[in-house]
């Protein structure tokens, strides 16, 4: 069974549905919002190294980068069991990621990057969302609120997408 480690609550199509998902963030409520979507670990990176934790549960056999912090990129490349693969959905802050050459070919590392968007994905989300195997988690907002979302997204407290309606 693959153990799956996303960045975020997110669990994505580099994730097999039968695989053990876990995810790693700074915040209780997205922790929170991983575990109501399914996640089997948790882990709080603000109060665990998320490397030990996960190393601890044999190591992920695929992390998944969705954050631009490039020590989340180290940290996701340290938590891999050998074999592992690295997926980057998002790109490092400065534009350039650093890993040590040995680890990456002794262990068997591969690195990935992801592109999100093109047409034939959207239809295998589609796809994925009727066949009962997606959660879509928004939350509804009226027009004259858009200054309050901005203001809960730059603080952190946006835990869904947010959706206007005018």
């Amino acid at each position: 069974m693959e153990l799956c480690s996303t960045s975020n609550s997110s669990r994505t199509r580099h994730c097999p549905r039968s695989a053990h998902w876990r995810t790693t963030t700074i915040e209780d409520e997205k922790l929170d919002l991983a575990r109501e979507l399914g996640a089997d670990h948790t882990v709080n990176s603000a109060t665990t190294d998320p490397v030990a934790a996960i190393q601890e549960l044999g190591g992920a056999d695929v992390a998944i980068v969705l954050a631009v912090i490039p020590s989340v990129f180290d940290q996701a490349f340290r938590s891999l069991r050998r074999g592992g693969r690295l997926v980057c959905v998002s790109m490092p802050a400065h534009g350039e990621l650093s890993l040590p050459i040995f680890e990456t070919v002794v262990g068997g590392i591969s690195v990935l990057g992801s592109i999100v968007g093109t047409r034939k994905d959207l239809r295998e989300v589609f796809a994925l969302h009727e066949a009962g195997r997606t959660t879509v988690s928004a939350v509804s907002r009226k027009l004259d609120e858009v200054n309050e979302c901005f203001d809960d997204l730059m603080g952190g407290r946006v835990t869904a997408r947010q959706v206007f309606e005018f």
